[in-house]
């Protein structure tokens, strides 16, 4: 199956440039975070293709959606056919579980599990569930194998376990660099930088399987394909959010502690090289991109005490992003929800408004 990549990616020096070379050097090799007066000189840069009320919005969408595509390296076309085997892990009283696989391109198999709910009529509204840096899917799904992976599942990560518990279907599946598909002895950070020197960003790579995700839906006859949202905290709500800018098949975003002005987060302090994408900066900031999501829905959760996503950076791009939304006609289709803590999901205050967009 052969898959044509657009576009090629601007070689890494110019990338560190247009995104500010000190602000990515320092996230990429772990120093502390920027102060306020480099910050500024790292991001002096203006978008090409930030929000402005004047120009066409229908237009305007469409060029930075080409433009995301591109700088992620997804594909113009594939095959949409996919290949996928099933088999069931469990079954009790609320759910049943399958361990599913599919292939997402030639040598990708992405494996995941498949919670389907008892009781709630077909076809079932489904949510493609992503875990951050963590162990890996199976904090998805609540099965913790060490104090460490327990501790963190109580920090609101069991999200298909929530899902699923909501009258979703919930398909956690596992990203690239992390959990089973990670690479023997090389970090997630490596692997992204050998992928960048490929031409093709981790990141946009994550996006794709997201999107053949949503093709493999389409295989099960008892899952909504109209109903379709992604989740995730930290790094699974940045593949969330890429996912649902590129892919106008997912309906609904749920981006937690991952969305600010690029200033305040992937500029502010240390981070993975697996989030970076070669010169987006000089195209739009994060909160520009929330734009093509609309008229679909976002939700924005963020912790006010976030030591990774300053939430000042959150609070300024979710006013970008609100204007944006009002322009295509859908104001309340996006949503801010601030909890007092730190850098996890908060379900108690996320789920309600998940409920209610459902509804819409």
């Amino acid at each position: 199956m052969r898959q044509p990549w657009s576009g090629q990616l601007a070689v890494f020096a110019a990338s560190a440039m247009a995104i500010g070379s000190f602000a990515f050097a320092s996230a990429v090799l772990g120093q502390a975070p920027l102060a306020a007066t480099d910050i500024g000189k790292a991001v002096q840069v203006q978008p090409e293709l930030a929000f402005d009320r004047n120009h066409d919005f229908v237009t305007w969408q469409q060029k930075l959606r080409g433009r995301l595509r591109s700088i992620l390296a997804i594909p113009n076309d594939w095959e949409p056919d996919v290949r996928w085997s099933a088999t069931r892990d469990s079954d009790n009283e609320r759910y049943t579980t399958d361990r599913i696989e599919f292939v997402a391109e030639p040598g990708e198999v992405v494996p995941g599990y498949l919670l389907r709910p008892k009781g709630v009529k077909p076809p079932l509204p489904v949510m493609i569930c992503l875990q951050g840096h963590s162990p890996g899917m199976h904090i998805s799904i609540g099965r913790g194998k060490t104090p460490g992976e327990i501790a963190s599942i109580k920090g609101g990560r069991d999200i298909a376990i929530q899902a699923v518990a909501r009258g979703w279907a919930a398909l956690a599946i596992e990203q690239r660099a992390f959990g089973e598909r990670a690479v023997p002895g090389i970090s997630c950070n490596d692997v992204a930088l050998r992928e960048l020197l490929k031409g093709r960003p981790l990141t946009g790579q994550r996006v794709f399987d997201v999107m053949r995700a949503v093709d493999f839906i389409a295989t099960q006859p008892d899952l909504d394909g109209k109903r379709i949202g992604c989740m995730g905290n930290s790094a699974g709500g940045t593949v969330s959010f890429y996912a649902a800018c590129v892919d106008e098949r997912t309906q609904l975003a749920v981006v937690s502690c991952s969305f600010g002005t690029f200033e305040a987060t992937w500029l502010y302090r240390k981070h993975c090289a697996c989030g970076y994408l070669p010169g987006l900066l000089k195209v739009a900031d994060m909160p520009d991109l929330a734009g093509l999501v609309a008229p679909r829905h976002l939700i924005l959760v963020a912790g006010k005490k976030d030591h990774i996503a300053r939430f000042d950076g959150v609070q300024k791009g979710y006013g970008t992003a609100r204007r944006a939304f009002e322009q295509a006609g859908c104001p309340n289709h996006v949503v801010l929800l601030a909890a007092e803590g730190g850098h996890q999901f908060y379900p108690d205050l996320a789920w309600p408004v998940i409920q209610r967009s459902l509804n819409k």
